[in-house]
Protein backbone atom coordinates (compact mmCIF):
# COMPACT_ATOMS: atom_id res chain seq x y z
CA UNK A 1 0.00 0.00 0.00
CA UNK A 2 2.58 2.34 0.98
CA UNK A 3 4.62 1.95 -2.26
CA UNK A 4 1.88 2.11 -4.02
CA UNK A 5 1.23 5.37 -2.94
CA UNK A 6 4.57 6.09 -3.84
CA UNK A 7 4.14 5.00 -7.65
CA UNK A 8 0.92 7.61 -7.48
CA UNK A 9 3.24 10.35 -5.75
CA UNK A 10 6.18 9.52 -8.18
CA UNK A 11 3.99 9.52 -11.17
CA UNK A 12 1.90 12.82 -10.17
CA UNK A 13 5.03 14.46 -9.73
CA UNK A 14 6.81 13.57 -13.52
CA UNK A 15 3.02 14.25 -14.74
CA UNK A 16 3.09 17.94 -13.40
CA UNK A 17 7.25 18.42 -14.10
CA UNK A 18 6.16 17.49 -17.84
CA UNK A 19 3.22 19.75 -18.11
CA UNK A 20 5.01 22.63 -16.70
CA UNK A 21 7.48 21.85 -19.42
CA UNK A 22 4.56 22.23 -22.21
CA UNK A 23 2.97 25.07 -20.53
CA UNK A 24 6.53 26.79 -20.84
CA UNK A 25 7.25 25.57 -24.05
CA UNK A 26 3.80 26.50 -25.42
CA UNK A 27 3.81 30.10 -23.67
CA UNK A 28 6.99 31.28 -25.25
CA UNK A 29 6.12 29.69 -28.36
CA UNK A 30 2.81 31.58 -28.61
CA UNK A 31 4.15 34.67 -27.57
CA UNK A 32 7.01 34.46 -30.42
CA UNK A 33 4.82 33.52 -33.15
CA UNK A 34 2.49 36.10 -32.43
CA UNK A 35 5.02 38.42 -32.95
CA UNK A 36 6.58 37.22 -35.77
CA UNK A 37 3.29 36.59 -37.64
CA UNK A 38 2.41 40.77 -36.68
CA UNK A 39 5.79 41.98 -37.91
CA UNK A 40 5.07 39.45 -41.33
CA UNK A 41 1.86 41.49 -41.57
CA UNK A 42 2.74 44.69 -41.00
CA UNK A 43 6.04 44.34 -43.82
CA UNK A 44 3.56 43.12 -46.09
CA UNK A 45 1.01 46.01 -45.93
CA UNK A 46 4.31 47.94 -45.59
CA UNK A 47 5.39 46.91 -48.67
CA UNK A 48 1.86 47.16 -50.43
CA UNK A 49 1.61 50.68 -49.50
CA UNK A 50 5.10 51.92 -50.39
CA UNK A 51 4.67 50.55 -53.72
CA UNK A 52 1.08 51.59 -54.24
CA UNK A 53 2.48 55.19 -53.20
CA UNK A 54 4.82 55.59 -55.90
CA UNK A 55 1.87 54.49 -58.18
CA UNK A 56 -0.19 57.53 -57.11
CA UNK A 57 2.60 60.11 -56.89
CA UNK A 58 2.38 59.59 -61.00
CA UNK A 59 -1.76 60.97 -61.21
CA UNK A 60 -2.17 64.86 -60.95
CA UNK A 61 -5.19 64.57 -58.86
CA UNK A 62 -6.73 61.55 -56.59
CA UNK A 63 -10.09 62.03 -58.15
CA UNK A 64 -8.96 61.04 -60.92
CA UNK A 65 -11.68 57.14 -61.89
CA UNK A 66 -8.07 55.40 -62.87
CA UNK A 67 -6.47 55.78 -59.83
CA UNK A 68 -9.55 55.00 -57.99
CA UNK A 69 -9.88 51.95 -59.77
CA UNK A 70 -6.46 51.34 -59.49
CA UNK A 71 -6.54 51.30 -55.76
CA UNK A 72 -10.27 49.45 -55.63
CA UNK A 73 -8.44 46.56 -57.61
CA UNK A 74 -5.71 46.23 -55.26
CA UNK A 75 -7.96 46.56 -51.99
CA UNK A 76 -10.08 43.42 -53.55
CA UNK A 77 -7.02 41.18 -54.91
CA UNK A 78 -5.07 41.95 -51.46
CA UNK A 79 -7.80 41.75 -48.91
CA UNK A 80 -7.34 45.49 -47.64
CA UNK A 81 -8.73 48.55 -47.23
CA UNK A 82 -7.77 51.33 -49.28
CA UNK A 83 -7.48 55.13 -48.33
CA UNK A 84 -6.31 58.18 -49.78
CA UNK A 85 -5.84 61.25 -47.27
CA UNK A 86 -4.57 65.07 -48.32
CA UNK A 87 -2.43 67.34 -46.38
CA UNK A 88 -4.92 68.59 -44.77
CA UNK A 89 -6.48 65.50 -43.39
CA UNK A 90 -9.69 65.14 -45.87
CA UNK A 91 -10.28 61.76 -47.23
CA UNK A 92 -9.79 61.88 -51.06
CA UNK A 93 -10.98 58.38 -51.53
CA UNK A 94 -12.05 54.74 -49.44
CA UNK A 95 -12.88 51.26 -50.39
CA UNK A 96 -14.85 50.47 -48.05
CA UNK A 97 -16.74 53.62 -47.73
CA UNK A 98 -17.76 57.21 -49.10
CA UNK A 99 -14.92 59.52 -48.52
CA UNK A 100 -17.04 62.93 -48.62
CA UNK A 101 -19.19 61.53 -45.73
CA UNK A 102 -16.33 60.83 -43.68
CA UNK A 103 -14.60 63.47 -40.82
CA UNK A 104 -10.91 64.38 -41.34
CA UNK A 105 -8.42 62.36 -40.14
CA UNK A 106 -5.85 65.33 -39.80
CA UNK A 107 -5.21 63.99 -35.83
CA UNK A 108 -5.34 59.86 -36.70
CA UNK A 109 -1.67 58.77 -35.33
CA UNK A 110 -0.93 57.08 -38.55
CA UNK A 111 -1.46 59.73 -40.61
CA UNK A 112 0.14 62.26 -38.47
CA UNK A 113 3.15 60.50 -38.44
CA UNK A 114 2.92 59.75 -42.50
CA UNK A 115 2.62 63.02 -43.30
CA UNK A 116 5.79 64.00 -41.13
CA UNK A 117 7.45 61.83 -43.56
CA UNK A 118 7.49 58.27 -41.96
CA UNK A 119 6.02 55.19 -42.54
CA UNK A 120 3.49 54.60 -39.57
CA UNK A 121 1.87 51.60 -38.48
CA UNK A 122 -0.42 50.90 -35.69
CA UNK A 123 -3.69 48.51 -34.16
CA UNK A 124 -6.55 50.36 -33.32
CA UNK A 125 -10.76 50.53 -33.07
CA UNK A 126 -12.05 52.10 -36.47
CA UNK A 127 -15.44 54.01 -35.99
CA UNK A 128 -15.50 53.32 -39.63
CA UNK A 129 -16.02 49.78 -39.87
CA UNK A 130 -16.84 48.99 -35.94
CA UNK A 131 -14.13 46.44 -35.34
CA UNK A 132 -9.87 46.80 -34.54
CA UNK A 133 -7.91 46.73 -37.76
CA UNK A 134 -3.93 47.15 -38.29
CA UNK A 135 -3.13 50.00 -39.91
CA UNK A 136 0.10 51.20 -42.35
CA UNK A 137 0.32 54.76 -43.67
CA UNK A 138 3.01 55.63 -45.90
CA UNK A 139 3.80 59.53 -47.50
CA UNK A 140 2.85 59.77 -50.98
CA UNK A 141 5.68 61.98 -52.29
CA UNK A 142 6.29 64.11 -55.67
CA UNK A 143 9.59 66.32 -55.95
CA UNK A 144 10.51 65.45 -52.46
CA UNK A 145 7.58 66.75 -50.93
CA UNK A 146 4.33 64.84 -49.07
CA UNK A 147 1.35 65.34 -50.95
CA UNK A 148 -1.27 62.76 -49.63
CA UNK A 149 -1.19 59.90 -47.46
CA UNK A 150 -1.82 55.96 -48.63
CA UNK A 151 -3.03 54.53 -45.92
CA UNK A 152 -3.40 50.03 -46.10
CA UNK A 153 -5.65 47.96 -43.18
CA UNK A 154 -6.91 44.60 -42.48
CA UNK A 155 -8.93 43.42 -40.06
CA UNK A 156 -7.03 42.64 -37.47
CA UNK A 157 -9.53 39.08 -37.24
CA UNK A 158 -7.81 38.79 -40.80
CA UNK A 159 -4.71 39.77 -39.91
CA UNK A 160 -4.15 37.47 -37.16
CA UNK A 161 -5.61 34.50 -38.73
CA UNK A 162 -2.83 32.44 -39.43
CA UNK A 163 -1.37 33.16 -36.12
CA UNK A 164 -4.87 31.19 -34.67
CA UNK A 165 -4.09 28.16 -36.98
CA UNK A 166 -0.92 27.87 -35.66
CA UNK A 167 -1.84 28.57 -32.32
CA UNK A 168 -4.57 25.57 -32.90
CA UNK A 169 -2.00 23.48 -34.16
CA UNK A 170 0.99 24.20 -31.37
CA UNK A 171 -1.98 22.94 -29.19
CA UNK A 172 -2.90 19.73 -30.48
CA UNK A 173 1.11 18.89 -30.93
CA UNK A 174 1.82 19.48 -27.06
CA UNK A 175 -1.54 17.51 -26.72
CA UNK A 176 -0.19 14.56 -28.14
CA UNK A 177 3.48 15.49 -26.66
CA UNK A 178 2.02 14.89 -23.37
CA UNK A 179 -0.25 11.86 -24.01
CA UNK A 180 3.14 10.16 -25.29
CA UNK A 181 4.83 11.72 -22.77
CA UNK A 182 2.21 10.24 -19.64
CA UNK A 183 2.48 6.69 -21.15
CA UNK A 184 6.40 6.70 -21.67
CA UNK A 185 6.11 7.72 -17.60
CA UNK A 186 3.88 5.14 -16.47
CA UNK A 187 6.11 2.53 -18.34
CA UNK A 188 9.02 3.99 -16.95
CA UNK A 189 7.83 4.31 -12.76
CA UNK A 190 6.28 1.12 -13.23
CA UNK A 191 9.16 -0.86 -14.46
CA UNK A 192 11.32 0.81 -11.23
CA UNK A 193 8.56 0.18 -8.74
CA UNK A 194 8.37 -3.66 -9.77
CA UNK A 195 11.94 -4.47 -7.81
CA UNK A 196 10.71 -2.34 -4.93
CA UNK A 197 7.34 -3.88 -4.54
CA UNK A 198 9.29 -7.56 -4.36
CA UNK A 199 11.97 -5.94 -1.88
CA UNK A 200 9.40 -4.45 0.32
CA UNK A 201 7.84 -7.81 0.21
CA UNK A 202 10.79 -9.25 1.48
CA UNK A 203 11.57 -6.92 4.35
CA UNK A 204 7.95 -6.91 5.51
CA UNK A 205 8.59 -10.87 6.18
CA UNK A 206 12.19 -9.86 7.80
CA UNK A 207 10.29 -7.71 10.12
CA UNK A 208 7.77 -10.41 10.95
CA UNK A 209 10.60 -12.52 12.08
CA UNK A 210 11.36 -14.65 9.08
CA UNK A 211 14.73 -16.53 10.02
CA UNK A 212 16.57 -16.63 6.77
CA UNK A 213 15.24 -14.20 3.78
CA UNK A 214 17.82 -13.05 0.72
CA UNK A 215 17.10 -11.55 -2.43
CA UNK A 216 16.02 -13.36 -5.32
CA UNK A 217 18.10 -13.83 -8.76
CA UNK A 218 15.46 -11.54 -10.42
CA UNK A 219 15.88 -8.67 -8.07
CA UNK A 220 19.80 -9.21 -8.03
CA UNK A 221 19.87 -8.28 -11.41
CA UNK A 222 17.58 -5.58 -11.03
CA UNK A 223 18.71 -4.26 -7.87
CA UNK A 224 22.67 -5.31 -8.95
CA UNK A 225 24.21 -1.39 -7.05
CA UNK A 226 21.93 -2.27 -4.06
CA UNK A 227 21.93 -6.12 -3.84
CA UNK A 228 25.05 -6.80 -1.53
CA UNK A 229 23.72 -4.19 0.93
CA UNK A 230 19.77 -5.11 1.13
CA UNK A 231 21.39 -8.78 2.07
CA UNK A 232 23.77 -7.71 4.15
CA UNK A 233 20.56 -5.68 5.98
CA UNK A 234 18.74 -8.74 5.79
CA UNK A 235 21.08 -10.56 7.27
CA UNK A 236 21.54 -7.68 10.01
CA UNK A 237 18.04 -7.50 10.88
CA UNK A 238 17.91 -11.79 11.42
CA UNK A 239 21.14 -10.80 13.90
CA UNK A 240 19.19 -7.93 15.39
CA UNK A 241 16.08 -10.29 15.75
CA UNK A 242 17.45 -12.39 17.69
CA UNK A 243 19.29 -10.36 19.95
CA UNK A 244 16.18 -8.42 21.10
CA UNK A 245 14.76 -11.40 21.70
CA UNK A 246 17.35 -12.56 23.93
CA UNK A 247 17.52 -8.95 25.62
CA UNK A 248 13.50 -9.30 25.96
CA UNK A 249 14.31 -12.60 28.01
CA UNK A 250 16.89 -10.84 29.98
CA UNK A 251 14.84 -7.67 30.98
CA UNK A 252 11.58 -10.02 31.77
CA UNK A 253 14.51 -11.83 33.77
CA UNK A 254 15.40 -8.84 35.50
CA UNK A 255 12.14 -6.90 36.41
CA UNK A 256 10.57 -10.38 37.86
CA UNK A 257 13.12 -11.04 40.24
CA UNK A 258 13.06 -7.21 41.28
CA UNK A 259 11.66 -6.10 45.00
CA UNK A 260 10.10 -3.25 43.21
CA UNK A 261 6.44 -3.26 41.18
CA UNK A 262 6.89 -2.22 37.55
CA UNK A 263 3.83 -1.11 35.40
CA UNK A 264 4.10 0.01 31.80
CA UNK A 265 0.72 1.06 30.54
CA UNK A 266 -0.42 2.82 27.25
CA UNK A 267 -1.77 6.25 26.89
CA UNK A 268 -4.89 5.12 27.60
CA UNK A 269 -4.03 2.84 30.65
CA UNK A 270 -3.80 -0.37 28.82
CA UNK A 271 -1.83 -2.69 30.48
CA UNK A 272 1.05 -3.43 27.99
CA UNK A 273 3.49 -5.31 31.30
CA UNK A 274 3.54 -6.22 34.39
CA UNK A 275 5.89 -7.63 36.79
CA UNK A 276 5.82 -10.18 39.92
CA UNK A 277 6.46 -7.95 42.45
CA UNK A 278 3.24 -5.89 41.41
CA UNK A 279 1.13 -8.71 41.26
CA UNK A 280 2.59 -9.20 45.05
CA UNK A 281 1.62 -6.00 45.91
CA UNK A 282 -2.13 -5.63 44.09
CA UNK A 283 -3.46 -9.57 43.94
CA UNK A 284 -6.58 -8.14 42.66
CA UNK A 285 -4.56 -6.88 39.45
CA UNK A 286 -5.86 -9.88 37.35
CA UNK A 287 -3.84 -10.87 34.13
CA UNK A 288 -7.04 -10.88 32.34
CA UNK A 289 -7.02 -6.93 33.47
CA UNK A 290 -7.52 -4.86 30.12
CA UNK A 291 -6.81 -1.47 31.64
CA UNK A 292 -4.83 -0.88 35.02
CA UNK A 293 -8.01 2.00 36.66
CA UNK A 294 -10.38 -1.39 36.58
CA UNK A 295 -8.48 -2.74 39.29
CA UNK A 296 -6.92 -0.22 40.80
CA UNK A 297 -9.77 2.58 41.64
CA UNK A 298 -7.39 5.21 43.05
CA UNK A 299 -7.54 9.06 42.51
CA UNK A 300 -3.78 9.57 43.80
CA UNK A 301 -2.82 6.97 41.26
CA UNK A 302 -4.76 8.59 38.00
CA UNK A 303 -3.48 12.00 39.14
CA UNK A 304 -0.31 10.73 38.97
CA UNK A 305 -0.59 9.21 35.89
CA UNK A 306 -1.65 12.70 34.56
CA UNK A 307 0.85 15.05 36.32
CA UNK A 308 3.33 12.82 34.71
CA UNK A 309 2.22 13.72 30.70
CA UNK A 310 2.44 17.54 31.92
CA UNK A 311 5.91 17.08 33.35
CA UNK A 312 9.19 17.24 31.76
CA UNK A 313 10.45 14.53 34.59
CA UNK A 314 9.46 11.82 36.71
CA UNK A 315 6.64 12.70 39.55
CA UNK A 316 6.01 10.79 42.32
CA UNK A 317 2.97 10.71 44.95
CA UNK A 318 2.62 8.09 47.69
CA UNK A 319 -0.44 5.14 47.89
CA UNK A 320 -1.80 3.59 51.07
CA UNK A 321 -3.31 0.47 50.79
CA UNK A 322 -4.00 -2.49 53.40
CA UNK A 323 -2.00 -0.64 55.53
CA UNK A 324 0.90 -0.60 53.59
CA UNK A 325 2.22 2.71 51.85
CA UNK A 326 3.83 2.67 48.49
CA UNK A 327 5.78 5.44 47.11
CA UNK A 328 5.00 5.28 42.93
CA UNK A 329 7.00 7.09 40.51
CA UNK A 330 5.39 7.56 36.87
CA UNK A 331 7.09 8.59 34.08
CA UNK A 332 5.86 9.82 30.68
CA UNK A 333 7.69 8.00 27.72
CA UNK A 334 6.93 10.39 24.40
CA UNK A 335 9.03 7.55 22.19
CA UNK A 336 6.53 4.88 22.86
CA UNK A 337 3.70 7.25 24.12
CA UNK A 338 4.00 4.96 26.81
CA UNK A 339 3.79 5.30 30.88
CA UNK A 340 6.24 3.42 33.26
CA UNK A 341 5.00 3.22 36.72
CA UNK A 342 7.03 2.07 39.38
CA UNK A 343 5.99 1.18 43.11
CA UNK A 344 8.18 0.47 46.10
CA UNK A 345 7.19 -0.69 49.45
CA UNK A 346 8.68 2.00 52.15
CA UNK A 347 6.08 0.68 54.44
CA UNK A 348 9.72 -0.17 56.87
CA UNK A 349 11.00 3.08 55.68
CA UNK A 350 8.35 5.21 56.42
CA UNK A 351 8.14 3.60 60.39
CA UNK A 352 11.80 4.43 60.93
CA UNK A 353 12.06 7.75 59.40
CA UNK A 354 8.60 8.26 62.01
CA UNK A 355 10.40 6.74 65.18
CA UNK A 356 13.72 8.67 64.25
CA UNK A 357 11.80 11.99 64.39
CA UNK A 358 10.22 10.95 67.54
CA UNK A 359 13.35 9.53 68.85
CA UNK A 360 14.93 13.41 68.15
CA UNK A 361 11.96 15.47 69.20
CA UNK A 362 11.68 13.31 72.70
CA UNK A 363 15.72 13.89 73.02
CA UNK A 364 15.36 17.49 72.60
CA UNK A 365 12.68 17.79 74.85
CA UNK A 366 14.32 15.66 77.40
CA UNK A 367 17.29 17.80 76.98
CA UNK A 368 15.64 21.70 77.71
CA UNK A 369 15.20 20.78 81.59
CA UNK A 370 19.17 19.60 82.54
CA UNK A 371 20.73 22.40 80.34
CA UNK A 372 18.48 24.78 81.35
CA UNK A 373 19.58 23.71 84.59
CA UNK A 374 23.29 23.61 83.91
CA UNK A 375 23.02 27.47 82.80
CA UNK A 376 21.28 28.58 85.24
CA UNK A 377 24.26 27.23 87.66
CA UNK A 378 26.58 28.40 85.49
CA UNK A 379 25.33 32.12 85.84
CA UNK A 380 25.70 31.61 89.32
CA UNK A 381 29.38 30.23 88.77
CA UNK A 382 30.36 33.45 87.17
CA UNK A 383 29.77 35.90 89.96
CA UNK A 384 32.45 33.46 92.65
CA UNK A 385 35.63 34.64 93.11
CA UNK A 386 37.14 31.99 90.60
CA UNK A 387 41.15 31.74 89.39
CA UNK A 388 42.25 32.70 86.18
CA UNK A 389 42.88 28.91 85.53
CA UNK A 390 38.66 27.95 86.60
CA UNK A 391 37.47 30.76 84.76
CA UNK A 392 39.05 29.24 81.49
CA UNK A 393 37.35 25.96 82.28
CA UNK A 394 34.30 27.60 82.90
CA UNK A 395 34.25 29.40 79.47
CA UNK A 396 34.68 26.31 77.88
CA UNK A 397 32.03 24.63 79.97
CA UNK A 398 29.93 27.35 79.19
CA UNK A 399 30.67 28.12 75.41
CA UNK A 400 29.83 23.97 74.98
CA UNK A 401 26.69 24.35 77.29
CA UNK A 402 25.29 27.20 74.64
CA UNK A 403 26.61 24.95 71.63
CA UNK A 404 24.07 22.06 73.07
CA UNK A 405 21.48 24.60 73.99
CA UNK A 406 21.67 25.62 70.30
CA UNK A 407 21.34 22.07 69.20
CA UNK A 408 18.43 21.15 71.33
CA UNK A 409 16.63 24.25 70.06
CA UNK A 410 17.19 23.86 66.35
CA UNK A 411 15.86 19.87 66.83
CA UNK A 412 12.81 21.05 68.57
CA UNK A 413 12.51 23.55 65.83
CA UNK A 414 13.15 21.18 62.89
CA UNK A 415 11.14 18.37 64.15
CA UNK A 416 8.29 20.79 64.37
CA UNK A 417 8.76 21.87 61.13
CA UNK A 418 8.87 17.91 60.00
CA UNK A 419 5.83 17.30 61.78
CA UNK A 420 3.12 16.26 59.53
CA UNK A 421 -0.14 18.41 59.14
CA UNK A 422 1.41 21.51 60.96
CA UNK A 423 -0.22 24.55 59.97
CA UNK A 424 1.23 28.27 59.94
CA UNK A 425 0.10 30.78 61.53
CA UNK A 426 -0.15 32.74 58.51
CA UNK A 427 -0.94 36.38 58.61
CA UNK A 428 -0.27 39.94 55.63
CA UNK A 429 3.62 40.28 56.53
CA UNK A 430 6.01 43.01 55.73
CA UNK A 431 8.79 41.39 55.21
CA UNK A 432 11.08 44.95 54.62
CA UNK A 433 10.33 45.31 58.64
CA UNK A 434 10.92 42.02 59.65
CA UNK A 435 14.84 41.63 57.64
CA UNK A 436 15.37 45.12 59.35
CA UNK A 437 14.61 44.01 62.56
CA UNK A 438 17.08 41.25 61.95
CA UNK A 439 19.91 43.23 60.09
CA UNK A 440 19.87 45.68 63.44
CA UNK A 441 20.21 42.72 66.15
CA UNK A 442 23.04 41.67 64.05
CA UNK A 443 25.12 44.59 63.32
CA UNK A 444 26.47 44.65 66.80
CA UNK A 445 28.03 40.78 66.45
CA UNK A 446 29.18 42.01 63.01
CA UNK A 447 30.69 44.86 63.76
CA UNK A 448 32.54 42.37 66.48
CA UNK A 449 34.32 40.64 63.65
CA UNK A 450 34.99 43.61 61.27
CA UNK A 451 32.66 42.91 59.12
CA UNK A 452 29.89 45.42 57.49
CA UNK A 453 26.46 44.45 57.09
CA UNK A 454 23.91 45.90 55.06
CA UNK A 455 20.12 46.49 53.79
CA UNK A 456 19.28 47.51 50.34
CA UNK A 457 15.34 47.21 49.89
CA UNK A 458 12.90 47.88 47.30
CA UNK A 459 9.23 48.52 47.87
CA UNK A 460 7.75 45.32 48.40
CA UNK A 461 4.20 43.93 48.61
CA UNK A 462 2.87 42.05 51.62
CA UNK A 463 3.47 38.54 51.78
CA UNK A 464 1.11 36.07 53.39
CA UNK A 465 3.50 34.51 56.46
CA UNK A 466 3.92 33.07 59.37
CA UNK A 467 5.74 35.77 61.15
CA UNK A 468 7.75 33.61 63.38
CA UNK A 469 9.06 30.87 61.31
CA UNK A 470 10.00 33.63 58.31
CA UNK A 471 11.87 35.48 61.31
CA UNK A 472 14.00 32.26 61.58
CA UNK A 473 14.54 31.68 58.14
CA UNK A 474 15.96 35.38 58.30
CA UNK A 475 18.22 34.97 61.51
CA UNK A 476 19.57 31.40 60.22
CA UNK A 477 20.77 33.07 56.99
CA UNK A 478 22.53 36.02 58.37
CA UNK A 479 23.63 34.14 61.29
CA UNK A 480 25.53 31.87 58.64
CA UNK A 481 27.06 34.59 56.98
CA UNK A 482 28.17 36.19 59.19
CA UNK A 483 29.63 32.70 60.64
CA UNK A 484 31.65 32.02 57.72
CA UNK A 485 33.05 35.84 56.79
CA UNK A 486 36.36 36.92 58.33
CA UNK A 487 36.29 39.84 55.88
CA UNK A 488 34.44 42.14 53.78
CA UNK A 489 30.68 41.70 55.28
CA UNK A 490 27.34 40.66 53.97
CA UNK A 491 24.57 41.92 52.18
CA UNK A 492 21.11 41.54 52.93
CA UNK A 493 18.81 42.59 49.32
CA UNK A 494 14.52 42.82 48.97
CA UNK A 495 13.04 43.28 45.73
CA UNK A 496 9.42 41.87 44.02
CA UNK A 497 9.93 39.59 41.56
CA UNK A 498 7.42 37.39 39.18
CA UNK A 499 4.59 37.63 41.84
CA UNK A 500 6.68 36.94 44.90
CA UNK A 501 9.31 38.70 46.89
CA UNK A 502 12.90 38.00 46.31
CA UNK A 503 15.53 37.75 49.59
CA UNK A 504 19.07 37.33 49.01
CA UNK A 505 21.79 37.20 51.73
CA UNK A 506 25.22 37.66 50.32
CA UNK A 507 28.50 37.78 52.06
CA UNK A 508 32.33 37.35 51.10
CA UNK A 509 33.16 34.24 53.48
CA UNK A 510 35.01 31.07 52.79
CA UNK A 511 32.57 29.75 50.43
CA UNK A 512 31.56 26.31 49.47
CA UNK A 513 32.60 23.54 47.47
CA UNK A 514 30.34 22.48 43.92
CA UNK A 515 30.50 19.39 45.26
CA UNK A 516 29.25 20.01 48.69
CA UNK A 517 26.15 22.06 47.27
CA UNK A 518 24.04 19.60 47.09
CA UNK A 519 23.80 18.50 50.45
CA UNK A 520 23.62 21.73 52.51
CA UNK A 521 20.11 21.36 53.22
CA UNK A 522 20.42 18.15 54.53
CA UNK A 523 20.51 17.98 58.37
CA UNK A 524 23.60 17.59 60.76
CA UNK A 525 25.53 18.06 56.88
CA UNK A 526 28.22 20.28 57.28
CA UNK A 527 31.19 21.02 54.72
CA UNK A 528 34.26 21.37 57.58
CA UNK A 529 33.40 19.59 60.77
CA UNK A 530 36.38 21.10 61.99
CA UNK A 531 35.38 24.42 61.50
CA UNK A 532 31.87 24.21 62.33
CA UNK A 533 33.04 22.89 65.92
CA UNK A 534 35.12 26.01 65.99
CA UNK A 535 32.47 28.65 65.10
CA UNK A 536 29.74 26.52 66.74
CA UNK A 537 27.82 25.57 64.00
CA UNK A 538 24.42 22.29 64.05
CA UNK A 539 24.51 21.54 61.16
CA UNK A 540 20.62 22.31 61.21
CA UNK A 541 19.75 25.68 60.24
CA UNK A 542 20.12 25.13 56.27
CA UNK A 543 17.69 22.34 56.59
CA UNK A 544 15.46 24.60 58.99
CA UNK A 545 15.24 27.43 56.21
CA UNK A 546 14.35 24.92 53.90
CA UNK A 547 11.73 23.81 55.87
CA UNK A 548 10.35 27.17 56.16
CA UNK A 549 10.76 28.50 52.53
CA UNK A 550 9.06 25.28 51.24
CA UNK A 551 6.06 25.13 54.06
CA UNK A 552 5.50 28.83 52.44
CA UNK A 553 5.49 27.65 48.56
CA UNK A 554 8.67 28.92 48.00
CA UNK A 555 12.01 28.26 46.73
CA UNK A 556 15.65 28.30 47.78
CA UNK A 557 18.74 28.71 45.35
CA UNK A 558 22.63 28.77 46.45
CA UNK A 559 25.15 30.03 44.37
CA UNK A 560 28.96 29.51 46.15
CA UNK A 561 32.96 29.09 44.98
CA UNK A 562 35.74 29.03 47.35
CA UNK A 563 36.99 31.99 48.33
CA UNK A 564 34.24 33.67 46.32
CA UNK A 565 31.47 33.95 49.29
CA UNK A 566 27.75 32.61 49.03
CA UNK A 567 24.81 34.11 47.90
CA UNK A 568 21.29 32.51 49.54
CA UNK A 569 18.13 33.36 47.38
CA UNK A 570 14.84 33.12 48.91
CA UNK A 571 11.43 33.76 46.74
CA UNK A 572 8.37 33.38 48.71
CA UNK A 573 4.86 34.18 47.12
CA UNK A 574 2.98 37.07 47.34
CA UNK A 575 -0.44 37.74 50.04
CA UNK A 576 -3.60 36.52 47.36
CA UNK A 577 -5.11 39.79 48.22
CA UNK A 578 -4.62 42.82 49.52
CA UNK A 579 -1.00 43.36 48.40
CA UNK A 580 0.25 46.73 48.98
CA UNK A 581 3.56 48.17 49.03
CA UNK A 582 5.65 48.05 52.63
Amino acid sequence: MKLKKFFNRSYLMLLCFLLVILAVVFLWSLRHLRQVMMADQVNELTELALALSVEIAGYEAPEQEPLQKMLYTQARISRTRMTLIDTTGRVSYDSEGRAEEMESHRYRPEITAALGGEVFSTVRYSDTLGRKMLYVAVPVRKQDEVTAVCRVSRPLKLAVGPYLEARNRLVITLLILFIAGSLVLFFLVRTIQRPLDQASVLLARAAAGAERVSLGPFLVSRLEPLAADLNLLLEKMGELSQTIKSDREVFRTFIDSSDEGWLLVDQNGRIILMNRSLREMFPEISPDSEFFWQSLRRPELHELVHRARQSAGPVECQLEKGGRTYSCLSSWLPGRQNYLIKFRDITETRELNLRKKEFVANLAHELKTPLTAISGFLETLEEEKLSPEGRGYLDIIKRNTARLVRLVEDLARLSELEEKGLELDKAPLDLAAVVRGVVEAYQKEANNKGLYLKLEAEPLPLIAADAFQIEQLIINLVDNAIRYTEKGGVVVALKPEAGGVLLSVTDTGIGIPEEHLPRIFERFYVVDKSRSRHTGGTGLGLSIVKHIVLAHGGKIEVKSAPGFGSSFTVWLPVQATDSQPA
